[in-house]
């Protein structure tokens, strides 16, 4: 009987610890599963989450997309006479109506009492009618001098001005077609200007630089506009061969009076151009003509005061 107790208790004590020791490692195994199980639906929820936020960022921003406007830069000409309404007395602003459309002119009275005429300053397209260039400091100077001044501000280059294209045939074509079109808007502006100005009295004195002069001297010449007294031309020419060979023929061939202006520092169009058009208005015998080259530092700009000893040099050697 002892015997058989003591069986029994030796087996219990072997066998109860074998029996704990398995269940915990199958407690343990389940709290892993558990604990495994929690991880997966944590990472799930949190990748749903991560997709859906992506989601909404991409949405919301193609609703900011639809919904903003893209703001396309304005030309430069308008851009001019915003700046020209905010910056100059409003006194001295003058729109005139062209049909629908309307331009901007400067108009500065004389201020000493002995009126010598009207100068019309026009400057060179793609520049504001305050060009630093040389047009601003007439438009300031003149009026003491006597002179009542016009400003025009000028219009844009035309988009497709040069021509591009591949034959010379049909860039020439294109280019007077484009010319065309520019200089009768161009006519309308001066015919405008000229019935503005016949409101003051004295002499008509234009002066016009760049591309714009080479157009008006073309207008005069094809009797386009009523020529002025004094045509005063800075740095005229035009961005293509044959309208400059146009350009130097029509201004041998107008009857106004013209003082031919360049600078030392001048633009490689305007230095070539220089000795054709004296020799072309000598073969014309062009009497009142005079073609005179400045020293100036930065190119394109005027040096100021010789620019105004020319004009009066030029005005008193006409008889003006």
């Amino acid at each position: 009987m002892r015997v058989i107790l003591l069986s029994l208790v030796f087996f219990s004590l072997i066998i109860l610890p074998i029996k704990l020791s398995y269940a915990q490692e199958k407690a343990q195994e389940k709290a892993q599963e558990k604990a495994q199980e929690k991880s997966q639906e944590s990472a799930t929820k949190k990748t749903a989450k991560s997709k859906g936020s992506k989601t909404d960022d991409a949405a919301s921003k193609n609703k900011r997309l639809k919904t903003s406007t893209l703001r396309l830069p304005i030309n430069s000409e308008q851009q001019f006479k915003n700046d020209i309404k905010h910056y100059i007395n409003s006194d001295k602003i003058t729109p005139l109506l062209l049909g629908s459309d309307d331009f901007l002119t400067l108009i500065s009275e004389e201020t000493t009492g002995n009126p010598k005429g009207v100068a019309i300053l026009l400057s060179d397209w793609q520049q504001a009618a305050t060009s630093p260039k040389a047009i601003n400091y007439l438009r300031k100077k003149l009026p003491a001098l006597g002179w009542t001044t016009i400003t025009i501000q000028s219009m844009t280059k035309p988009k497709n001005y040069p021509s591009v294209k591949a034959k010379k045939i049909a860039r020439i074509e294109e280019n007077k077609k484009t010319l065309t079109d520019y200089k009768n808007k161009l006519s309308k502006i001066i015919t405008k200007v000229m019935v503005k100005a016949a409101n003051y009295p004295g002499l008509f004195l234009v002066v016009a630089e760049g591309s714009n002069a080479a157009l008006l001297v073309n207008l005069y010449q094809q009797s386009k506009n009523k020529e002025p007294d004094v045509l005063v031309i800075l740095s005229g020419h035009l961005l293509a061969n044959q309208d400059n060979k146009n350009y130097v023929t029509a201004l041998a061939n107008i009857d106004v009076p013209v003082l031919d202006l360049y600078l030392k520092n001048d633009n490689a169009k305007v230095l070539a151009l220089a000795p054709l058009s004296r020799s072309q208005s000598k073969k014309q015998l062009k009497v009142y003509y005079r073609q005179q080259q400045l020293n100036n530092t930065t190119t394109g700009y005027y040096p100021i005061n010789d620019l105004l000893k020319a004009i009066n040099g030029w005005l008193k050697h006409i008889g003006w």
